[in-house]
């Protein structure tokens, strides 16, 4: 897909898709990822990052049929289910689209995530959080009612068969098997996913497979080689263990430092050959020979049972392999279960759950006050999440927990009993929570700012008030 095609494409999409919260999220192959739209109609949304087929599309409910069983781990799950499609706009350098999503956590903290597909030349899928790492530029505008060209579809097959597709919306003079018109962008993606995805889909797991089936055949074969070379040297045992007693009869004759000496056998006529560890004496090297032997003779015990199960392998190998040419969709799925690695299960408690990284409290009046958990959590409680016109809060000469009293942008000011409730917080969640009396100090978060260079939860305050309170939580 080329970079106008794929602007038209999310100028068609987009308008339709923003504000949308993603509902589910499904992987129906390792290269698709499906989000699911939950609006005034279900709508999903999809990217296809095979480079034979990059595609983006917009299905309805009525048009997706996925096959049972097939979704593995979808990537970004955990952070994409439950957050707010905020945009889906093009890339600035390449084809594909930046889908702009925003989730908000349980304690009211608002996260910005970018999702990332390129259908270039490399097409993927890559998801961060904070600012984006690719600008997006904004959708392009319908043009005026010309006689553009329809967008079309051009299919055409490989060497080996498996079928590539091209979705465009100008006119193209390359050749193809065959040129299919449509009356959207859309449609046409949506056409290259229902119809050609799942045999494009069917030949990369194909591939896959058989690359992983044929290295285990070899792997398989290899071993078989060193276990017939472990049978052949079995046959020596007899030899070795001969050659051990003729070093220890004729010791007084060899020296230290020979690589190999030639000896008489025992009928005083036969000249053995004799391979030695020149570091070692004639004991040291006849030892290491009886050591062959029985190593040899425990071989010829259990090399001939070990080559018999690796002959039977190899033979289910090689069927595997064979079989996979014409494998169906069922068939290919048994097959991965006996030869793909394990998924590990990840726990539905694992996502998308957020470590909950404040303590809040209600006081006198219904505000709200939040007390951060450690340094880092003080710091984005005072940094990040405050108002400058918050109250913030501190238990004076010890260490605490920061707290900050919630106005959340209310012109109504906090009365003494709420500023005393808080005070006492602070104290409790301070070193000196156990003292009949703390001194608090409090201020608006605007008079607060962070230590350069210091380590998390410093803090230099300005204006600041101070009350004595005895350290206290809230009854509710």
């Amino acid at each position: 897909m080329d970079s106008t095609t794929a602007r038209k494409l999310i100028a068609e999409i987009g308008p339709r898709v923003a504000g949308a919260k993603v509902a589910d999220v499904m992987a129906p192959g390792a290269d698709c990822l499906i989000l699911e739209l939950a609006g005034d109609r279900r709508l999903f949304l999809g990217a296809v990052t095979l480079k034979a087929l990059p595609i983006l599309f917009l299905l309805d409910d009525s048009r997706l049929a996925l096959a049972p069983g097939r979704a593995a781990a979808p990537p970004f799950a955990s952070q994409l289910r439950g957050s707010t499609l905020v945009s889906l706009a093009p890339l600035d350098d390449r084809p594909g689209a930046l889908a702009h999503l925003r989730w908000t956590s349980q304690v009211g903290r608002t996260i910005e995530r970018w999702l990332t597909i390129d259908l270039g030349r490399r097409p993927s899928l890559s998801l961060t959080d904070g600012h984006a790492t690719q600008a997006a530029a904004a959708p392009e505008t319908a043009a005026p009612e010309t006689a553009a060209p329809a967008p079309t579809v051009a299919t055409w097959h490989d060497d080996r068969g498996r079928p590539h597709a091209r979705l465009s919306s100008e006119d193209r003079n390359e050749p193809a098997e065959e040129t299919r018109e449509f009356d959207s962008l859309n449609a046409a993606a949506c056409f290259m996913f229902t119809e050609l995805w799942p045999e494009l889909d069917l030949a990369r797991r194909r591939d896959a497979l058989e690359r992983i089936v044929e290295r285990r055949l070899r792997r398989t074969r290899r071993a078989m080689e060193k276990v017939q070379v472990e049978i052949d040297d079995s046959e020596n045992a007899a030899q070795y263990r001969h050659m051990g007693q003729l070093l220890l009869t004729r010791q007084a004759e060899i020296g230290r430092g020979k690589s190999s000496v030639t000896i008489m056998d025992y009928d005083d006529s036969t000249p053995v050959v004799i391979e030695l560890d020149p570091r070692l004496g004639p004991q040291q090297n006849a030892e290491s020979l009886f050591r062959r032997a029985r190593k040899a003779e425990r071989r010829s015990e259990r090399a001939p049972v070990r080559l018999g199960e690796l002959e039977e392998k190899a033979t289910q190998l090689q069927n595997a392999s064979e079989s996979l040419a014409g494998a169906s969709a069922d068939e290919l799925t048994v097959l991965e279960g006996r030869f793909l690695p394990t998924q590990p299960v990840v726990s539905d408690r694992k996502a998308p759950k957020e470590r909950v990284r404040f303590r809040t409290y209600r006081i006198s009046g219904g505000w709200e006050v939040l007390v951060g958990k450690s340094n880092r959590d003080n710091d984005l409680l005072t940094h990040k999440m405050a108002r400058p016109d918050d109250l913030w809060f501190h238990a004076r000469q010890t260490a605490g927990s920061h707290v900050v009293l919630r106005k959340s942008g209310q012109k109504a000011e906090p009365d003494k009993q709420a500023i005393l409730e808080a005070a006492a917080i602070a104290a409790f969640h301070s070193k000196a929570g156990k003292s009949s009396k703390v001194s608090v100090c409090y201020t608006e978060k605007r008079h607060v700012r962070k230590v350069r260079g210091g380590k998390p939860g410093l803090a230099i305050v300005a204006r600041e008030k101070v009350v004595m309170v005895r350290p206290k939580l809230p009854k509710s």
